[in-house]
């Protein structure tokens, strides 16, 4: 078995490229059943989050995809030229790729290290390609063990102790630009949890109005009751700006909802008041340009990683930790996919030389139907014929489990097959 990742994160890429480079929701699902439909004996799981867009792929040795064949078709999702993002894209194979999962899944590879809502966002992606079939077992192994990783280093170690989600940071932002919120009002835009979460925060700021905002109404008036807040129709936006003095917005929007326009018009019927806004979707909810309108303090995902670097000098001491356990089951993961992949060929083996034994004996029970004492030979016979498979089987398939634990079971599985003529082809 043959695991990829590849993809592009926080690390490689900005903001401006990782929001061409995205997947919404609805996106997901149809992206996936395209890969499945192009390499129908490959898995596929699809993780994309305002810091990264990541394939991961489970195939057999020597198929496809390939890593330069999902790179072009990301480009032609996107509608992108793999010029423009070449030098972003990053690809991890076999233990590589399984680490880098675990990493990614016990927040070692997030904006801030630790933070929870990476989690949820491996689960979503795991469900979504449950429900289009895109999954094997591969896979799901695979994801299974990353949860079951995450879970680990977040009970065993410090990483994610303090505030450690990039909604904590955002709140730390607000409070930075504005010492109270008690005069202040909020508008929140978009219903999604990172929206949530921000808002839970920001209610122990105390601020005097909040106000929310989503194109679904029903889900506005519910994260409303959560929160206190006042919800105003998302049609009716442009004309409502002008009474937030910190607007955080995460939507799902493929394009910009939030305007130079909107924003310059809303600080003329503010006088132009400080106003500070925190787009913390991918595609960015604001045009760039607003960042030059006077008094609009305008902060993106990425914008946010100086203040995530203030905050986590600690953490970074548990970080070695944190990788011992990922070390710790990624040996044992890989131990027990070793020798799954060699399995086949032990069985078929046993199946060959059981198929020989069973002709040979019939030739020998004719031969030995005049023989006064024939019931006697034949068990004799059967059970000297069973003991020399035995003796001649079980040292094979123990080398062939050694060779599986030094990463050479494949190879070696490949050329007892040729040698014995073993008709079952490896899983």
């Amino acid at each position: 078995m043959r695991y990829v990742c590849t993809g592009l994160n926080h690390k490689t890429a900005g903001v401006d490229l990782r929001e061409k480079l995205a997947f919404s929701a609805d996106d997901v699902a149809d992206a996936l059943a395209d890969l499945h439909v192009r390499w129908p004996d490959a898995e596929f799981l699809l993780l994309s989050t305002c810091n990264r867009t990541e394939i991961y792929t489970a195939r057999k040795l020597h198929e496809h995809p390939r890593a330069e064949e999902l790179h072009a078709w990301l480009g032609e999702r996107h509608q992108l030229p793999l010029r423009a993002y070449a030098d972003a894209i990053y690809t991890h194979t076999d233990d590589a790729a399984l680490r880098h999962l675990f990493c990614v899944a016990s927040g070692l590879d997030s904006l801030v290290p630790g933070e929870p809502q990476i989690v949820s966002q491996l689960k979503q992606a795991f469900a979504a390609a449950q429900e289009t079939r895109a999954l094997g077992a591969g896979l799901t192994r695979a994801v299974n063990e990353a949860l079951h990783v995450a879970k680990h280093v977040r009970s065993e170690t410090d990483i994610a102790k303090g505030r450690t989600s990039v909604a904590s940071v955002a709140v730390d932002c607000i409070a930075h630009v504005f010492t109270s919120l008690a005069e202040r009002c909020v508008l929140s835009i978009g219903s999604g949890e990172m929206n949530k979460i921000v808002l839970q925060q920001i209610q122990r700021l105390t601020p005097a109005n909040i106000l929310v905002s989503n194109r679904t109404a029903q889900r506005a008036h519910e994260l409303a009751q959560n929160c206190n807040a006042t919800v105003i129709a998302f049609e009716s936006l442009a004309n409502e700006l002008h009474q937030a003095d910190v607007i955080v917005t995460s939507t799902g929007a493929q394009n910009a909802i939030l305007t130079e326009a909107m924003i310059r018009r809303a600080q003329k019927q503010r006088r132009s008041r400080p106003m500070l806004i925190l787009d913390l979707a991918v595609p960015r909810d604001v045009e760039q340009k607003v960042e030059s309108i006077d008094n609009v303090y305008l902060y993106n995902i990425d914008d946010l990683e100086n203040t995530v670097a203030r905050q986590l000098a600690n953490r970074h001491d548990h970080r070695d930790a944190a990788e011992a356990i990922i070390d710790e089951h990624l040996a044992e993961l890989l131990s027990e996919t070793a020798a799954r992949d060699v399995t086949p060929t032990i069985n078929a083996m046993y199946r060959r030389i059981e198929s020989i034994l069973a002709d040979e004996l019939a030739d020998a029970e004719n031969k030995f139907s005049t023989h006064d004492d024939q019931a006697e030979d034949m068990e004799i016979l059967r059970r000297s014929l069973r003991r020399a498979m035995r003796r001649f089987c079980h040292p094979a398939a123990d080398s062939l489990r050694r060779a599986a634990d030094q990463g050479v079971g494949q190879a070696h599985a490949d050329i007892l097959r040729t040698l014995l003529d073993l008709d079952t082809p490896a899983e």
